[in-house]
């Protein structure tokens, strides 16, 4: 996948995305837009927690996974017209040299239907000093993880899932949190909003190197909070400035359910 990169503006907000896949290769295409409306959806819920009548200013994608499930639950909820579980139970199967399983119980993180489509969907969510040109390798662990392992060891456990679709689609769901350990600084805003880009392709490049056919993102996006002050009044210690994503969907499988 050559990662092509675009400005564009949705409900009033500005994002940097990844091309669109072909859309004569539906699955991959239902996939791309079940996740680009996902994560533009989060970043508009996310300004809930910075404008407001409580007076409240403090954000999900400041801390981990369950905190970020806040917003992120209720959007696939939405897109899914309700069909949607949470940490589903499965067994696990692997053989590959480091992640070796067999019948291990397990659970994926949601599981969901979106146009005529099953997704099974696990979710990380890591830091960025997004000042640097280093990337976390917690980071790039986490995201090698989550896609060489868990979203591989499943592929017989779902196989045999029994709704009526026209396949499963295994999605991998990273949520980077971009911060500047400074005094906080509107500066350091204007750097971030100049530099996405830069900071996507160096995500790319290095969470791609290890086993690229099965680690190179399938999508990529970079959303900031609106440049005002009231939206960055929690930090004190640091700068926070937006949102990135990483996603990763393989090519659905013919599950038994599946429409013939």
């Amino acid at each position: 996948m050559e990662l092509l990169l675009r400005k564009t503006k949705i409900q009033k907000l500005d994002f940097i995305l990844s091309s669109c896949p072909d859309k004569e290769k539906e699955d991959l295409y239902v996939a791309y837009q079940f996740v680009k409306e996902l994560f533009c959806r989060v970043c508009k819920r996310t300004l809930l927690y910075g404008d407001n009548k409580y007076n409240i200013v403090d954000y999900p994608f400041l801390y981990r996974e369950r905190q970020l499930d806040s917003v992120v639950l209720p959007v696939i909820s939405e897109l899914c017209h309700g069909f949607v579980l949470a940490e589903y139970p499965v067994v696990r199967d692997s053989n590959l040299k480091g992640y070796e399983k067999e019948n291990s119980k397990g659970r994926i993180d949601y599981w969901c239907i979106y146009k005529d489509y099953s997704f099974v969907i696990e979710m990380k969510h890591s830091y960025d000093a997004f000042m640097t040109d280093t990337t976390n390798t917690r980071l790039i662990q986490r995201w090698k993880t989550m896609n060489v392992s868990q979203l591989q060891d499943i592929r017989k456990e779902v196989k045999h899932f029994e709704e009526r679709t026209k396949g499963l689609i295994r999605l991998g769901l990273h949520f980077i949190t971009p911060y500047c350990d400074k005094a906080r600084s509107m500066n350091d805003v204007d750097c971030f909003v100049k530099k996405q880009k830069d900071i996507l392709e160096r995500l790319y490049k290095d969470v791609s190197s290890s086993k690229p056919k099965i680690t190179t993102p399938s999508f990529m996006a970079s959303w900031s909070l609106p440049r005002n002050e009231k939206y960055f009044e929690v930090f004190y210690q640091g700068t926070y400035p937006g949102l990135l994503l990483l996603g990763k969907f393989f090519p659905s499988i013919q599950h038994d359910g599946c429409l013939k």
